[in-house]
C-alpha cells in the first residue's frame, strides 16, 4: 500500500477524531500535511527519521506507540545527529526501552496511559508530568490509570502535587470529590501546609464533609484559630474569634456567610490573612461588622449588615462610634469621602 493512499485513510480517521472543519490534507490550511497535524512540533524530525515510503510505519503505527516516539523526541529536543541509527532504534526497540532512554525508567502503566493521548502529539511538559506522576505511584498515578482521558494542564497540575500530597488517604478522599484538577491540585497544596499539625482524621473529614472546592476549604480554614482581634469586646460590639462562630453569625442574621461556600471561605481567608476582623453588633438591632486593616495605621469599618443582609440603621453606626471613641486606631467614616474604605477594599 502506498504512502498517499494510507494518508489519505488516517486522514479521514484523524479528521473525524479532530472534530474540526480542517482537512487535514489541505496543503492551504494550517498544517501542510497529516504528518504536521500528527506530529506538530516534531514534523520536520518524524520526516527525516521516516523519509518517504517509510512514513508508512509512522502513521500505521499504535496512538501509544506514536506517543512513544513523540516523547522520545520532545526529551531528545530537535536535534538528531545520526538519522539512521535514530529510524533503526524507534522502529525496533521495544516502547519500554524507548521511554527508558528517554526518561531514565519506564514506570508501570506509562505506555497504557500513552494510549489515551488521542492522536496527536503532546508538549514536552506533558510527557514529562506522566513519567513524574507513574514513578511517583499512589492515588495519583491511580487516577491517571482510571481516567478515559489525560489534557496536558491536568497533568503538569498533578506532576506538581507529586510532592505536596502527605497522605494518601487525604488524596483518595478529595479524588471521590466533584471537581476539577485544578482545585484538587490547590486543596492538596493548602493541606500539605496543614498535615504537621492536624491529624489526618480532622483533614479526611473537612474533605469528606465539604465535598465542593469553597466547602472543603472553609472547613480546613475552620481548624486554623483567628489572630487575637484588633480590640476586644466594647459594650454590644463583640468580636468573632473562631470561624464557626462567624458561620452562626451569618445564620443567626440570615445572611450568606450562614453556611460553607465560597463568601464563607473568602471571610475567613481574609481574617486568617490578617486584612479583616468580624464584630457582632448585639444591640437592639443586631450587625455583622467587618473592620478593614488600613497599614499600620489601624482599622476602619469597611462593611456593616443587618438580618438578610439590611441595611443598618444610621443610630446603630453612632452607637459604634460612640462605644469606640477611646479607641483612635479604629475609624468609622459611615460619612465623608469614603477614601479610607475604597483603599482598605480594594
Amino acid at each position: 500500500m502506498s504512502a498517499s493512499v494510507i494518508q489519505t485513510k488516517v486522514g479521514s480517521r484523524v479528521a473525524a477524531m479532530h472534530h474540526s472543519q480542517i482537512d487535514p490534507l489541505d496543503h492551504n490550511g494550517p498544517g501542510n500535511s497529516l504528518i504536521d497535524l500528527l506530529a506538530r512540533r516534531a514534523s520536520a524530525q518524524v520526516q527525516s527519521i521516516w523519509p518517504n515510503d517509510c512514513i508508512c510505519e509512522y502513521l500505521l503505527a499504535s496512538e501509544s506507540r506514536r506517543h512513544t516516539w513523540h516523547a522520545w523526541l520532545a526529551n531528545h529536543g530537535a536535534a538528531t545527529p545520526d538519522v539512521t541509527e535514530t529510524y533503526r532504534f524507534l522502529t525496533f526497540a521495544k516502547s519500554r526501552q524507548i521511554l527508558a532512554d528517554a526518561f531514565g525508567s519506564c514506570p508501570a502503566g506509562m505506555i497504557a496511559a500513552l494510549g489515551k493521548f488521542g492522536p496527536f502529539a503532546r508538549s514536552k511538559q506533558a510527557y514529562l508530568a506522566l513519567h513524574k506522576v507513574l514513578t511517583a505511584g499512589g492515588p495519583l498515578a491511580q487516577h491517571v490509570h482510571q481516567s478515559a482521558k489525560l489534557n496536558d494542564d491536568d497533568l503538569v497540575a498533578l506532576a506538581t502535587a507529586v510532592t505536596n500530597t502527605e497522605s494518601d488517604r487525604v488524596v483518595r478522599a478529595l479524588l471521590k470529590c466533584k471537581m476539577s484538577v485544578q482545585a484538587m491540585v490547590e486543596l492538596l497544596w493548602v493541606i500539605s501546609r496543614m498535615a504537621s499539625r492536624y491529624e489526618e482524621r480532622h483533614l479526611v473529614r473537612c474533605i469528606s464533609e465539604g465535598r465542593q472546592p469553597a466547602n472543603i476549604l472553609t472547613n480546613l480554614y475552620g481548624l486554623v484559630p483567628f489572630p487575637a482581634p484588633p480590640f476586644e469586646q466594647v459594650a454590644a460590639l463583640i468580636p468573632i474569634t473562631t470561624a464557626d462562630q462567624l458561620r452562626k453569625a451569618g445564620q443567626l442574621l440570615r445572611n450568606c456567610l450562614s453556611k460553607p461556600g465560597e463568601e464563607l471561605a473568602a471571610a475567613v481567608a481574609s481574617v486568617l490573612s490578617g486584612q479583616r476582623y468580624f464584630y457582632v453588633w448585639e444591640g437592639e438591632n443586631p450587625a455583622l461588622l467587618a473592620f478593614a486593616r488600613c497599614g499600620s495605621a489601624g482599622w476602619i469599618l469597611a462593611e456593616h449588615s443587618g438580618p438578610m443582609n439590611t441595611r443598618v440603621p444610621d443610630a446603630v453606626i453612632e452607637q459604634v462610634e460612640d462605644v469606640l471613641a477611646g479607641s483612635p486606631s479604629v475609624f468609622i467614616g459611615n460619612a465623608g469621602s469614603g477614601m479610607l474604605r475604597w483603599i482598605c477594599t480594594r
